[in-house]
């Protein structure tokens, strides 16, 4: 278990003695709590919409900017009595994750008291199922009695097999209905009572059995998703919090724990440096385990390397392994005449990641043989779709792209961009046809490589670098001859306007034999601009801190 104290500030200090002031003597301290919450000035914007599964409702809360390749169910606080608005949590997680939020209306007590809201929570989990949401795309939050039920809910879903979140997130959770933890009694710095605590389980609990299975901490057992646990070290559910962290690390479950000095319970609904340290903890935390990321790898510089034709090896700072166009040896249809590259499939077995921007056999090339011989996913079109499915890829090792979409692996991000070309193979006998792309690979290390593949110039490429700010492009510079044609998607001078628009300062020209001109004459005709053009053979690499091929 990774256990973490954060230290109070002196903001969070005083902040937290106005608190105190405000809520003393009060009966409902959650009531207090929230308005002073939404009296607050919205750090970001949020925009919310209705959802709907059988008899259960909700709202749909987003900031500006989410991805939609994942999502954040958030079960609220509140004493499992009322309700939540948007803007208390809800919303801050959405800013913070870079995901849409949805906030489940589960059943409130003492009206429909336990399982009512268990039920509920858990209805609300398979209806993302059901819209498509892969389970290791879900992150599960729940705040004081929503982190109660998200215990409850990973608890269930664990005995009953079903498939798990990818992570979840418990802030003050009551785990213990019997209150056997310490911190009970002598969380007297606390803003919350112990008549509050005992209102809270009479109206949840009914006929239920403190000593059952409505206490986490009776469940725990092996084989949950990583845990980020967290609660104010005055709370009285400390213990409850520290509690659970310890017995789930213990039964082998990933656990961090995390404790915010000198704060109470509630703390995360309100303006605090803790609050803000949270939810970096959480996009963190989410990004971690949402987006696949490998753990404790050590960060290095990205590279490229060129291994054929039009292709090449992204090499991320954590290690990931992303192969562009693996078009290696052999000829098809029009595409002959080809440099041949001493690279086998076999020595690209263990990349990660194969992506194709067009079905074209310079480009697809060997990627069904690579992506057999390994574990990768396979970034392509429609055209290859159907190809790949005869050779036995899994669909869950493929990722069909058409312009827009994101595709994230590990700390890679891949967004289909529309591309001015043509991309079309034989299948069969039957010729099929997609959309060419390019793609933006964005790696979670901060760097921005466009990968073009072939396209021609337009006023898109301008747009692409004002919208992503690439700092490297990979362009096709060179072409074939087809019959009395050569067919050159960018010549140099076209590649070199294309690297202004683009605004990089790095550009990998391929798609052309090694050693012939093309490379000299666009670094020629880029010779007044910051741009470095960097000229590869099969097999060399550029480094991006070293600014040079090795």
């Amino acid at each position: 278990m990774r256990a973490t104290n954060h230290p109070l500030s002196d903001k969070d200090a005083t902040r937290m003695a106005e608190v105190r002031a405000q809520v003393r003597g009060s009966a409902d301290t959650g009531e207090v709590l929230m308005r002073m919450a939404t009296g607050q000035d919205p750090a970001r914007p949020i925009a919310t919409s209705s959802f709907r599964a059988g008899g259960l409702t909700g709202e749909w809360v987003a900031a500006p900017g989410t991805a939609a390749d994942g999502v954040v169910l958030y079960l609220h606080g509140r004493r499992f009595q009322f309700e939540e608005p948007a803007n208390v949590l809800a919303g801050k997680l959405s800013a913070a994750s870079g995901w849409p939020v949805l906030m489940p209306h589960y059943r409130l007590a003492p009206a429909h008291p336990y399982p009512a809201a268990l039920d509920d929570t858990l209805d609300a989990y398979r209806a993302l199922l059901e819209q498509g949401f892969p389970a290791g795309r879900i992150l599960l939050v729940g705040h004081s009695a929503g982190a109660t039920l998200t215990l409850q809910a990973l608890l269930r879903l664990r005995a009953s097999g079903g498939p798990l979140p990818a992570a979840a997130v418990a802030i003050s959770p009551i785990t213990d209905f019997a209150f056997g933890g310490a911190s009970i009694a002598n969380g007297n710095d606390d803003v919350v009572s112990c008549p509050e605590l005992l209102q809270v389980r009479e109206a949840l609990l009914a006929d239920a059995d403190p000593a059952g299975d409505v206490s986490p901490l009776n469940g725990i057992c092996p084989g949950l998703p990583p845990l980020l646990m967290a609660c104010g070290s005055v709370e009285r559910l400390r213990d409850d919090t520290v509690r659970f962290a310890e017995r789930a690390a213990a039964a082998g479950n990933e656990v961090s724990l995390e404790l915010y000095d000198g704060m109470p319970h509630g703390f995360p609904v309100l303006d605090t440096d803790a609050t803000n340290l949270l939810l970096d903890r959480i996009a963190a935390f989410a990004a971690e385990h949402l987006a696949c990321r490998p753990e404790d790898t050590a960060s290095g510089p990205l590279t490229v390397q060129r291994v054929g034709w039009a292709s090449y090896v992204v090499t991320t700072e954590r290690g990931t392994r992303v192969l562009v166009d693996p078009y290696l040896a052999g000829s098809e249809g029009i595409h002959y005449g080809l440099p041949q590259s001493p690279i086998r499939p076999i020595d690209l077995a263990d990349v990660d990641v194969v992506v194709v921007t067009h079905a074209g056999f310079d480009h697809r090339g060997q990627a069904l043989e690579i992506v057999q011989s390994g574990q990768a996913v396979l970034v392509c079109g429609t055209a290859l779709l159907a190809a790949a499915r005869a050779a036995g890829v899994p669909m869950e090792r493929i990722a069909v792209t058409v312009s827009g979409v994101e595709v994230r692996h590990r700390d890679v991000k891949l967004r289909s961009l529309p591309a001015r070309h043509e991309s079309s193979m034989t299948v069969g006998g039957g010729f099929i046809a997609d959309q060419p792309q390019s793609f933006m690979l964005t790696t979670a290390g901060g760097a921005r490589v466009f990968c073009g593949g072939d396209t021609s110039l337009s006023q898109d490429l301008r747009t692409w670098g004002e919208l992503y700010q690439p700092e490297t492009a990979v362009l096709g510079i060179g072409g074939v001859w087809i019959g009395a044609a050569r067919v050159v998607e960018l010549p140099p001078l076209d590649a070199a306007v294309a690297a202004r628009w683009l605004g990089v300062s790095t550009v990998i020209p391929v798609h052309h034999t090694p050693g012939d001109a093309l490379p000299a004459q666009l670094a020629a005709n880029l010779a007044e601009d910051p741009i470095e053009v960097v000229s590869l053979d099969f097999g060399e690499s550029w480094t991006a801190t070293e600014q040079s091929p090795g």
